[in-house]
């Protein structure tokens, strides 16, 4: 994989912390409308005909948000495998705190956010990123295939 592909793919761990608390969310309204909350708007309707498809689409949540936290894990051992100290810090905050390059290059103490850059891609040419970075995600929509709940598990 070139440095634009690896680059690529550590961008998209980026917003894996994002993801991971909106799908949090999503999970607990959901639990409330499974658990017949009185604000459920399922409210009135016969409650089994949809907590079947409700649990489903819990499970396919807490699935995809599994994954997530998985992806983040192992950003972050990626990260603190590395040995040398000042690539960890650029990485760590170009990848997990998400600075920009010029923040990286203040925060390493250098004034030339070039410098940061250019020590990553070299780093990164010479690197090979671990295969659990992969960033392929399940689509949600797949949460309405019947079979996926078996396939996920």
């Amino acid at each position: 994989m070139d440095v634009k592909g690896k680059i690529e793919q550590l961008k998209q761990l980026r917003y894996l912390k994002g993801e991971v608390i909106l799908l949090t969310q999503r999970l607990e309204r959901l639990e409330t409308e499974i658990t017949g909350n009185t604000r459920c708007r399922w409210r009135g309707r016969a409650t089994l005909e949809y907590g079947a498809q409700l649990v489903a689409l819990r499970d396919a949540l807490a699935a995809r948000r599994a994954t997530c936290m998985a992806q983040l894990g192992a950003l972050h051992r990626y990260i603190d495998s590395i040995d040398d100290s000042r690539m960890r810090q650029i990485m760590a905050g170009r990848y997990v705190d998400g600075l920009s390059w010029k923040e990286v290059a203040a925060r390493i103490g250098e004034r030339d956010e070039q410098y940061p850059r250019r020590l990553h891609n070299r780093f990164l040419l010479q690197s090979t990123l671990p295969a659990s970075l992969s960033t392929e995600r399940e689509s949600l929509s797949d949460a309405k295939d019947p079979d996926r709940r078996n396939r996920i598990g």
